[in-house]
């Protein structure tokens, strides 16, 4: 199954703050940078994408393993840019 989702980062937030899917979901992220650069970053999926304001990025990956996982914004920027994060869920099957 395919999830499709647009995330909105701007003043320091992401919107939505979580996402859930289940295991074997093929994900596909577009980082919507409103304001600034902002980026999604995944550790447990080796994911860091980067957004820029009028250039939406758009990408795909799947969900192959369970748990509650942090994405946030690993630009320097600005100091407040290590408060964005939200978290993705991946449920069992």
């Amino acid at each position: 199954l395919r999830r499709d989702f647009v995330i909105d980062a701007k003043k320091f937030a992401f919107a939505p703050a979580r996402i859930e899917v289940s295991e074997g979901d093929l994900v596909r992220i577009t980082l919507v940078a409103a304001d600034i650069p902002h980026s999604f970053t995944v550790d447990a999926y080796k994911i860091a994408k980067r957004g820029e304001p009028g250039k939406p990025v758009s990408f795909e990956f799947l969900a192959d393993h369970t748990g509650t996982f942090r994405f946030y914004c690993n630009l320097t920027a600005d100091a407040a840019c290590k408060d964005m994060s939200g978290t993705f869920t991946v449920k069992p099957k």
